[in-house]
């Protein structure tokens, strides 16, 4: 399947750096045999992408539609459609499905956001495969 992860506050803090158990999920992810993607709808996060060392983890960087969801992703040359968003804003979430985490600002408390994320997405995964690829739903 293909995960499509927002940076800004959903990946990286108010401080610029990474929420934990970013390259743990990843790396699970990966291991699952699925496809990770990250975008975001200010830019192009390459930034993210070199910065941090994740990039055997990705399959693709991307900037993010902020409406028109299904429509836009051939105009910002999205080669795939989402099967799974994890993002701090509801719309690409309740366009693809996925899960909502809250935006990453209080980087000094414990956060384990990501770990609910990828154990959501195990739950949208055991679901979709029960129902033979049914319609995707908001854990």
């Amino acid at each position: 399947m293909n995960i499509f992860f927002d940076c800004d506050f959903t990946l990286t803090g108010i401080d610029g750096k990474l929420r934990p158990y970013v390259k743990e999920v990843f790396e699970m992810l990966k291991q699952d045999g699925h496809n990770v993607y990250i975008w975001s709808g200010v830019r192009a996060p390459w930034d993210i992408y070199n910065f941090f060392g994740i990039g055997e983890y990705i399959s693709g960087v991307y900037l993010k539609p902020l409406e028109d969801h299904h429509q836009l992703l051939e105009h910002y040359r999205i080669p795939v459609t989402p099967d799974f968003c994890v993002d701090d804003n509801v719309g690409p979430v309740e366009a693809f499905g996925g899960y909502v985490v809250p935006p990453y600002i209080y980087i000094e408390q414990p956060d384990d956001y990501l770990l609910r994320a990828y154990e959501a997405f195990k739950e949208f995964a055991a679901q979709k495969n029960s129902n033979h690829g049914g319609p995707p739903t908001i854990p």
